[in-house]
């Protein structure tokens, strides 16, 4: 296959990872504006923004059942469009609608974050590293342009509308999924024929059939049973934590403890999200060194976020220094997580399992994080407890990163690296 057919078969891909984030991402910077025309506190109006974190949690049981029934492409295609439908029930302006929409898009979005990683799995095992890495890259993508165009575009079309827009990136991201891929009856193939180790090609786009991946997955445990699931559902809280908190409370932060003017603070946000996109990619150059491991780039990522979090807390005059490693790391982190989970799965069926106990625990602790920053800076009146409640999170990530590592060493142990 050539590049360039290989890169336009990627396209849907990107589409659909691009806009994960964007909704959430979007109302941040005119929360205000929000607040202050629909009557509410900004206790009100920072729910709007937990609200699709804790439909993770909650739903992402429901939505791995979800994605084994109807299939990844249907699956992709419905989600995308209720994310879009989401957008703008949210921009209605009512408060129900605000509400409801954005029960409705994390609803969706939650049914997206199964079935990317279960497409990967199938597909592109061989290759997980590189494909987390682009998701990863793309929802950052996502999220920086949200950052810098949502209050300009408020500015110029209102709120309801501008907010509304970035509705069409949905609903192109779920026709393009659609041309591309399709949604029609999943096929029939044999067990044989369903990807379950990265030695196997790159599976046909059709949707394989439940029947056949039941009869596939036979043979390995239920997602929930494997330690590694729980392992890095715990991992996960911590870099969950670490980065809503930063997305949270990094521009009150530095103008308080730094001295920013808020509008250099906003755009210290943007550059932590942009940088993001950097660290995901460089992934695979890495784990190309000589003597780099997988699980090394967990360590790697894991003292990352510490060192970002010391800088901070230490040396408020380093704070870019910090946003550029927290930045590169943030990123990264994630993308290390899930292609864990990826690699030590049997099967699609088990990657499901795997993923929706380590999501569920994931997003369950890491939403309290924003909170318990901000309960802690109230009742401090300063940054430096906060800061380190953040510092002894990032130590706990190191110590279970390296619980994870050590699972994942005995796997490869235990199976032939083939795979």
């Amino acid at each position: 296959m050539s590049p360039r057919r290989r890169a336009v078969q990627l396209v849907p891909f990107v589409l659909v990872a691009l806009q994960l984030q964007i909704p959430t991402i979007a109302l941040g910077p005119v929360i205000a504006v929000v607040s202050r025309d629909a009557g509410l506190t900004l206790g009100q109006a920072g729910a709007l923004t937990s609200i699709p974190v804790l439909c993770f949690a909650v739903l992402t049981p429901v939505a791995a059942r979800a994605v084994g029934t109807i299939g990844i492409n249907r699956a992709l295609v419905l989600a995308s469009v209720t994310i879009g439908a989401g957008v703008v029930v949210r921009s209605l302006g009512t408060l129900p609608a605000l509400f409801g929409g954005s029960i409705l898009l994390g609803s969706a979005v939650a049914l997206v974050n199964i079935a990317l990683p279960t497409l990967i799995t199938r597909r592109y095992r061989h290759r997980s590293l590189l494909m987390n890495a682009i998701q990863t890259s793309s929802i950052n993508v996502g999220s920086a342009t949200a950052a810098l165009v949502s209050a300009p575009l408020v500015a110029s079309l209102g709120w309801q509308l501008g907010l509304g827009v970035w509705s069409v990136v949905s609903l192109v991201a779920a026709a393009v999924w659609w041309w591309r891929n399709g949604i029609a009856r999943p096929e029939r193939l044999p067990a044989s024929s369903v990807v379950t180790t990265m030695a196997e090609a790159i599976a046909e786009d059709d949707d394989v059939d439940p029947a056949a991946r039941a009869a596939s997955s036979g043979r390995s445990v239920p997602g929930w049973r494997v330690p590694m699931a729980w392992v890095l559902g715990v991992a996960f809280v911590m870099h969950g934590g670490c980065y809503f908190a930063m997305s949270s409370w990094l521009p009150l932060l530095l103008q308080e403890r730094s001295g920013l003017s808020a509008t250099t603070a906003g755009a210290c946000v943007a550059a932590f999200l942009v940088i993001g996109v950097i660290g995901p990619v460089l992934l695979p150059a890495v784990l190309k060194l000589p003597g780099m491991a997988l699980w090394k780039l967990m360590t790697l990522t894991s003292i990352g976020w510490l060192v970002c979090l010391v800088l901070l807390a230490t040396a408020p005059a380093l704070w870019p220094l910090a946003v550029l490693v927290g930045g590169l790391v943030q990123g990264a982190s994630y993308t290390v997580i899930a292609t864990f989970a990826v690699h030590v799965a049997a099967d699609e069926d088990q990657s499901r399992g795997i993923q929706a106990t380590f999501q569920t625990i994931g997003f369950a602790g890491a939403a309290v994080m924003p909170v318990l920053i901000g309960a802690v800076r109230d009742s401090t009146g300063g940054w430096d407890a906060p800061l380190w409640v953040l510092v002894g999170v990032a130590v706990a990530l190191v110590v279970v990163g390296g619980v994870a590592s050590r699972l994942l060493v005995r796997h490869d142990a235990a199976v032939p690296a083939a795979a």
